[in-house]
């Protein structure tokens, strides 16, 4: 190799490096913009629902707007991450963008929640998240399709005697629900109904006899417990 080719090849490689960094750099940045807008608009909205859990009833038609501006975000959000990920998972990007990545999907519609489980499959195999977003993941998505979760991660607020309550979505298999959370390095069943409950200012109540027909029918008053 003469010595022209060697400096062209030389600058052509770290031309490759350079975009490569800088292209990540670029996505860490956006996703830490994305971030905060997801989680701004979710502080927000948490302090309105724990007010009117609290019986400040005034406040219903900002929690609904809020409501609806956390709608407006996480779609404008989903877009980002969609167009980030049309070539695949990015390399080298920051822990915190990749945890980004998940929460969006996460806070997505269900049909880009499905679309996008495989992805943070292969991102928690990876070890480029934290071991728990898939299950997090998947167990939404089993309650939005009526199904019962596995990992006992999510919850549905139901309204009774003018009282929000709190309730664990049913699970699979009770018997194995807190070592399975366990191994995926998330608190006991008991110690998350307590922190949630704290977190909400909404009593929370797990309850392995209910049923997703139980669920279903106090959310429309049927069954009163």
């Amino acid at each position: 190799m003469n010595r022209h080719a060697y400096i062209y090849l030389t600058l052509f490689f770290f031309s490759i490096m350079f975009y490569s960094c800088s292209t990540s750099h670029r996505i860490d940045t956006t996703l830490v913009k994305v971030y905060e807008r997801d989680q701004n608009i979710r502080k927000a909205a948490m302090e309105l629902t724990r007010s009117v859990s609290q019986g400040n009833n005034i406040l219903v038609d900002s929690l609904i707007k809020i409501t609806n501006e956390m709608n407006q975000i996480d779609e404008e959000n989903i877009i980002i991450v969609e167009d980030i990920l049309k070539n695949g998972i990015p390399e080298k990007l920051s822990k915190q963008s990749y945890e980004t990545i998940w929460l969006v999907i996460d806070h997505a519609s269900l049909d880009k929640q499905e679309k996008y489980l495989p992805i943070i499959e292969e991102m928690n195999s990876r070890e480029i998240l934290s071991k728990n977003r898939y299950a997090i993941l998947y167990d939404r998505i089993a309650m939005k399709r009526n199904r019962p979760q596995r990992y006992g991660t999510q919850t549905i607020q139901i309204a009774s005697d003018n009282t929000m309550l709190n309730y664990v979505w049913p699970v699979e298999n009770p018997d194995i629900l807190d070592s399975l959370r366990i191994s995926l390095n998330l608190n006991t069943i008991a110690e998350y109904i307590k922190i949630i409950s704290e977190k909400t200012g909404i009593q929370t109540i797990y309850n392995p006899e209910i049923s997703i027909e139980d669920i279903n029918k106090m959310k429309t008053g049927i069954l009163e417990i």
